[in-house]
């Protein structure tokens, strides 16, 4: 199994706490009272920003006060976004310890700590009781987890009967092998992509139903209706951008944008229901 931290060396130093509330400092933004919309430009760490998160909060049929697990956190704009637009209540869990402090950290000054409890953790052995959530989010999380069966089983676990999984992951595509780096990976052995087809059978064999399943075109349509919607949309703040956390992060979005464009990715948006 890959340690819960590989491939994660090339994000931004240990005190990226800091970096973060320095830079919002510097910008004149009030660090002790942010507005969650204003961190939009930084804190939706995946592909397609703040509009894939409210289709798949969509897509999932979110509702106020469900207990939602959102795996693979990072720095948690996905799980604010959930807890002050949809009004749930969310346990983020990351394995990464630094995204975890800058978590808990913009939670609380953007007054959500109430909302959003952060725990550290990994996907593969998820530190929580049978049956604990109506909910699991998962977003750009599986390209880095090798064991995607164990996440599988796990997300069944601690899901309670008729549970949902909603996910919007990075998938293989059929192009061949990935030119590097990617936002995800500085190599391939740091990268764990399947074929949507693999990704979807793994969790029908893990004891998932169907709901919706979105790949290519149609996921572009679920995230334009989105943004079209209003809803929890939000810019961000000049400035304050993921380069903060990943300092190539242009480049890496180029080699991503060049693996689109070949077929070398894919993308896969789904809404499981836990059998």
């Amino acid at each position: 199994m890959t340690p819960p931290d590989a491939g994660l060396n090339y994000y931004a130093g240990p005190d990226l706490n800091g970096q973060v509330l320095g830079t919002l400092e510097e910008l004149g933004r009030p660090v002790d009272r942010l507005d969650s919309d204003d961190l939009a430009s930084l804190d939706e760490f995946h592909a397609l920003g703040r509009p894939a998160t409210l289709a798949q909060a969509k897509l999932a049929a979110v509702k106020r006060g469900e207990r939602v697990l959102d795996v693979g956190a990072g720095i948690g704009g996905p799980s604010r976004v959930l807890a002050r637009y949809f009004g749930a209540q969310v346990t983020a869990l990351d394995a990464t310890e630094r995204f975890c402090e800058l978590n808990r950290s913009l939670c609380e000054r953007s007054g959500l700590g109430d909302r959003i409890e952060v725990v550290d953790g990994d996907a593969r052995e998820l530190p929580f009781e049978e049956e604990s959530f109506d909910l699991v989010w998962s977003q750009a999380v599986w390209q880095n987890i090798d064991d995607k069966d164990a996440v599988a089983r796990e997300i069944h676990r601690v899901l309670r009967p008729g549970g949902r999984l909603a996910l919007f992951e990075v998938a293989a595509g059929t192009g061949g092998p990935l030119h590097y780096p990617v936002p995800w990976a500085d190599s391939a052995d740091q990268s764990f992509l399947v074929p949507p087809t693999e990704l979807r059978e793994l969790l029908g064999r893990a004891g998932f139903d169907e709901i919706a399943w979105n790949e290519g075109a149609s996921i572009q349509s679920t995230i334009q209706a989105a943004a079209a919607d209003g809803h929890g949309m939000a810019a961000g703040v000049p400035g304050v951008t993921l380069e903060l956390v990943m300092p190539d992060f242009h480049a890496r979005m180029a080699g991503l944008a060049r693996n689109v464009e070949e077929q070398r990715v894919a993308l896969a948006q789904a809404v499981m229901r836990r059998a």
